[in-house]
């Protein structure tokens, strides 16, 4: 176990220090990006890991550290949800942080490029209806669960008969998403579409462009706005609940596991770039998933 937490540690700061080529390549895998566009985006992504490393993994750990801090008999409902609306706040600050480079990135686009890039995101997007094709609500409430559990059993070491309960119960209660993410997707796929297409008349695209990365909570129908609020709600009901029941020997695992994201984000604040060329980073991936799977 010790052993895998060094791996899993090395691994995330391997990925960090090494964000430009590996992102690059998470890209291309939807659009194929000439040289001089993978130059430029390579040179903004460092700008933005340098970022991200002076002004968000502070607030990582100050959360991290104020999670550490709660004695876990005090955890309520209230308090999960605000620390989820602080998760959703970092990712928002990242977000809009990257949307300039990702405007300028479209801006440099060909019909070609643009054509291939729906393509892939609607192959995506027939993968995510095929993985749940035949399935009713109690089949994707039984995958709920046991994900439920899968993530009690990460945090908590082990799972209780109490707390699997809590599972099934919280899965029972859920409004199942899954086939409105499927038709939000579907719509999403037309409307940037449509954004792209039109990318030329800055009028119309630079705004619309800002409200399809940084708002898009305003493009959800209100149905599955109304099943994500009665969710989030749960969550928070749910995982207090789980918390407030946890024995000496899981709270111990709970802290390790806090202790140790927080150590690698203190760890990637203080550590300098790595460079490491293509070959080097294909085969530390290659032998990184042979040990961890």
């Amino acid at each position: 176990m010790g052993l895998l937490l060094v791996i899993t540690g090395c691994t995330t700061k391997f990925l960090y220090s090494n964000l430009d080529w590996l992102l690059v390549e998470y890209i291309d895998d939807y659009v194929t990006l000439s040289d001089g566009q993978e130059d430029i985006l390579s040179e903004r992504i460092l700008v933005l890991g340098q970022w991200h490393k002076e002004n968000e993994l502070p607030q990582y750990v100050k959360q991290l550290d104020a999670i550490r801090a709660k004695d876990p008999k005090q955890v309520d409902s209230a308090y999960v949800l605000q620390q989820m609306n602080d998760v959703r706040a970092h990712t928002k600050r990242l977000v809009e942080q990257v949307t300039p480079d990702l405007y300028a990135l479209t801006q440099q686009m060909s019909d070609e490029q643009v054509k291939e890039l729906i393509e892939n995101f609607e192959e995506k997007n027939r993968e995510f209806v095929k993985k749940y094709q035949d399935m009713n609500d109690d089949d994707v409430r039984e995958i709920y669960q046991e994900r439920i559990e899968e993530n009690f059993e990460r945090w908590f070491g082990t799972v209780t008969d109490e707390q699997k309960e809590f599972a099934k119960e919280w899965a029972s209660s859920m409004q199942v998403t899954v086939f409105d993410w499927q038709e939000h997707r579907r719509q999403m796929n037309y409307y940037m579409r449509q954004l792209l297409n039109r990318r030329n008349d800055l009028a119309y695209y630079q705004p619309e462009f800002q409200r399809f990365l940084n708002d898009s909570d305003s493009y959800y129908s209100p149905e599955l706005q109304a099943k994500i609020d009665h969710n989030q709600q749960l969550a928070g009901k749910y995982i207090a609940l789980a918390i407030n029941s946890i024995n000496a020997k899981q709270q111990a695992h709970l802290a390790s596991e806090i202790d140790d994201w927080r150590d690698i984000a203190k760890d990637l604040m203080t550590s300098m770039t790595l460079d490491h060329s293509p070959r080097e980073i294909l085969a530390l991936t290659a032998y990184t998933k042979r040990v961890l799977i």
